[in-house]
């Protein structure tokens, strides 16, 4: 759903370690001047004294020692983290030689970067741009283009952190173009290909491919064959998106080898999850799901946490597909409880979480994460996160009887849509908002839903897309045309149930069983509810239950009495076997596991490794061991073998 943490989806640059600055010091580490990196002046000064210290050819020794003295305790005031008291001697500093002019930047340099350095610590997001662009129009008038880069890239940070975007993009392509200039072609590589992450997640795809085409020659010029790499799977990932999994999945496989076989640990976990979402674009969840599970596993075993924990987010956008919402909100739970998350899998964590409740029925614990979800997105433009949270907090005003605000969240996420070349978390956006805006009469808007889906489908080609597509005609035909409606959502019901969507499928043969017994087909329309309700049970669906026995209570009404057929097919959907067997849950309960320890006992019982059972549950193969051990003794079993045996004989295995 988004890029690995600690790449250039997050700002930082590949090749610049995360929590280290552009310059190679610690993020955080007092601001000194003098850094060859940094370009500073007095990288080049005989005897490489202090920029403002004094110098044979001083104007005033006086003035000189007194600034000297200041930004010595500026320093000081730095390195134990007064920030503020820092940046307030700093303008002392300043003011002890107002006058100076563009001959005394060598001087005027350290001070202004020490303040910037200042304000970027403090969050004071407009003081630090200010700075950094004196910063890069001193270096630029001193012709000294490693430096402008570095300033570019610090001012790209600082416009990210605030939020604007367009100015980080902007800034980010300035420092590519000065490092080019200065004969450094691959860190001008580094820069493009954060660009292009940031374009993919923002969904403008076209743009992210014309810039990845700047990065391939300076990565090869620069020897970094990393960047390569990560750009051609970049690359593979991003034509996944736009449809054309054929050609970007192998190539996405293609860099992955590479990485793997040149031992490149950090690209390879990037190139795990790149191809993982390829997948996913491309309609093979089950794919997907594999290949996040291989991609955390990958990532556990050689350290690369924040890659792993975006595995996981980004998993549950398969899992929440594939109808395993609980597991799926286990995830979300446990990656959001983890110190460090970074804002990309908080965001996609949150989203699903609270788009989970949403969906059955529990508003109060929907809305604060689908309201952070919503707020982090925005922010670092993740547009696959803004359109399902929208849809989550659209389905609780719809549910709160708020048609007006539900339907305005709707047009927003229409609108949001239009401006991206997003092309796969808005299908069960676009479906729902059908159904709900035909409910309510609002004819223009669904076929607005249908023109979106139209173009979907008319650049991928894919059956969930083309499937949709069919749901949302069905919903636009429903209050004129019962018959070509029904037509349509039996179509969309029985293409979403093959391609093993079960939420999808359940909703569209519940308004499939609507639109037939607005036809007068009683025994058609009892068919699909039966199927729609079994499914809305098993996700714990209770909104989308509730809309299907509201179409069984029409069903009734319009039973012909002695109807036996039905009267059994509504005992079937009741649940009443007549069997007397105890529920999984019950057994379960009586055994006193949890639910995710039963979920390891089910896999322990059907002869997975621990490590086959973390890769499909997205834990460790150490979290594994430690429920194991926690089952064995709950049941008081000396053995996993054991442990099975008595689950079986509880029924809780079934």
């Amino acid at each position: 759903m988004s890029g690995p943490a600690g790449d250039p989806d997050n700002g930082s640059p590949g090749g610049v370690p995360a929590g280290r600055t552009d310059s190679g010091s610690p993020a955080g580490g007092s601001p000194r001047a003098g850094s060859p990196d940094e370009g500073s002046p007095s990288a080049d000064r005989p005897g490489g004294g202090v920029p403002g210290r004094p110098t044979a050819g001083g104007r005033d020794t006086a003035r000189l020692r007194a600034r000297a003295a200041l930004i010595d305790a500026a320093d000081a005031l730095f390195d134990t983290h007064d920030y503020a008291g820092a940046a307030r001697t700093l303008r002392l500093a300043l003011d002890v030689d107002p006058d100076g002019d563009a001959a005394d930047w060598p001087r005027r340099f350290p001070v202004v970067d020490r303040l910037a350095r200042c304000a970027e610590m403090c969050s004071e997001h407009a003081a630090a741009i200010g700075l950094l662009r004196e910063l890069a129009a001193g270096h630029r008038t001193c012709g000294d283009l490693a430096a402008l880069a570095g300033a570019q890239r610090r001012l790209a940070t600082v416009h990210e952190l605030a939020g604007d975007w367009g100015s980080a993009l902007a800034a980010r392509e300035a420092a590519a173009a000065a490092f080019g200039s200065a004969g450094r072609p691959g860190e001008a590589a580094a820069d493009r290909l954060a660009i292009a992450a940031h374009l993919r997640g923002a969904a403008r795809y076209s743009a992210a491919l014309k810039t990845l085409e700047l990065v391939l020659p300076d990565a090869h010029a620069g020897d970094r064959a990393d960047l390569v790499l990560r750009a051609e799977g970049l690359r593979g990932n991003v034509l996944s998106r736009l449809g054309r999994p054929g050609e970007g999945v192998p190539a996405v496989r293609t860099a992955l080898n590479a990485a793997l076989l040149g031992g490149d640990l950090d690209t390879t976990a990037e190139l795990q999850q790149r191809l993982a979402d390829s997948l996913e674009h491309g309609g093979d969840y089950g794919g997907a799901a594999t290949a996040y599970g291989a991609a955390y596993l990958y990532c556990d075993t050689h350290g690369a946490d924040a890659v792993g924990r975006l595995c996981r987010a980004c998993a549950t956008a398969v899992l929440f597909n594939r109808g395993e919402w609980d597991l799926a909100a286990d995830v979300c739970r446990e990656v959001l409880a983890e110190q460090g998350t970074a804002a990309q899998p908080r965001a996609v964590s949150a989203c699903l979480l609270g788009l989970i409740h949403a969906l059955r029925g529990e508003a109060a614990d929907a809305r604060p994460p689908l309201t952070e979800a919503a707020g982090l997105s925005a922010r670092i433009e993740l547009v696959a996160v803004e359109l399902l949270s929208a849809w989550g907090l659209a389905v609780l005003e719809a549910q709160a009887g708020a048609v007006a605000a539900a339907t305005d969240r709707i047009r927003q996420g229409l609108a949001r849509l239009g401006e991206t070349q997003e092309r796969h978390y808005c299908l069960p956006f676009l479906q729902w908002a059908a159904t709900f805006l035909s409910a309510h009469g609002l004819a223009d808007d669904a076929l607005a839903c249908a023109a979106a889906l139209s173009g979907v489908c008319e650049a991928t080609g894919q059956a969930e897309a083309v499937a949709t597509l069919a749901h949302v005609l069905g919903e636009t035909r429903l209050a004129g045309d019962p018959a070509g409606a029904a037509s349509e959502l039996r179509r969309a019901a029985t293409m979403l149930g093959e391609l093993e969507l079960p939420f999808a499928a359940a909703h569209a043969g519940q308004r499939a069983a609507a639109a037939l017994l607005a036809m007068g087909d009683a025994r058609g329309a009892r068919k699909m509810l039966l199927a729609a309700t079994a499914a809305a049970e098993r996700l714990g669906a209770r909104p989308l239950l509730g809309d299907c026995e509201a179409t069984l209570r029409e069903l009734d009404t319009a039973r012909p009495a002695g109807d036996e057929a039905d009267s059994a097919g509504r005992a079937g959907w009741a649940g009443s076997d007549g069997t007397g067997r105890r529920s999984p849950g019950a057994a379960r309960a009586l055994a006193g596991l949890t639910a995710r320890e039963l979920d390891v006992m089910v896999l322990v019982a059907a002869g997975n490794t621990s490590r086959e059972v973390g890769a499909a549950l997205f834990i460790s193969p150490r979290t594994v061991e430690m429920h194991v051990q926690g089952c064995l003794l709950k049941l008081n079993c000396r053995t996993r073998a054991e442990a099975v045996r008595k689950l079986t004989e509880l029924g809780a295995l079934s």
